[in-house]
């Protein structure tokens, strides 16, 4: 199962967002994970977003069933526009596969 995390900062603005693990969904093809190439895109997205297009300084972190995005109290209003776009993707590609995806929320 993937989960993905969403971090808030003091004022309840996104923070960032942590995602581990794996979908393990295998459709018709037993070597294409379809659930996992999604996430990754959505979130790779986002990542970039935040860095290259809205240019947030932070960590930005990613290798094989992991991701961690941390942008601290640097958010704005693209920067939470950008963070809702993606949790809106993540959220269609629960209601399909709804055993591959776990979203969550911590405070700060």
């Amino acid at each position: 199962m993937i989960t993905v995390t969403m971090h808030f900062d003091q004022y309840q603005r996104y923070s960032g967002y942590d995602i581990s693990g794996h979908a393990d969904y295998r459709g018709d093809q037993d070597t294409y994970d379809l659930v996992c190439a999604a996430v990754s895109a959505i979130t790779l997205t986002c990542a970039l977003g935040l860095r290259d297009v809205v240019g947030i300084d932070g960590i930005y972190e990613s290798k094989s069933g992991y991701m961690n995005v941390d942008i601290g109290e640097k958010s704005s209003y693209e920067a939470e526009l950008l963070m809702k776009t993606m949790l809106q993707g993540l959220k269609q590609i629960r209601e399909q596969y709804p055993d591959t995806l776990y979203l969550t929320n911590v405070k700060g």
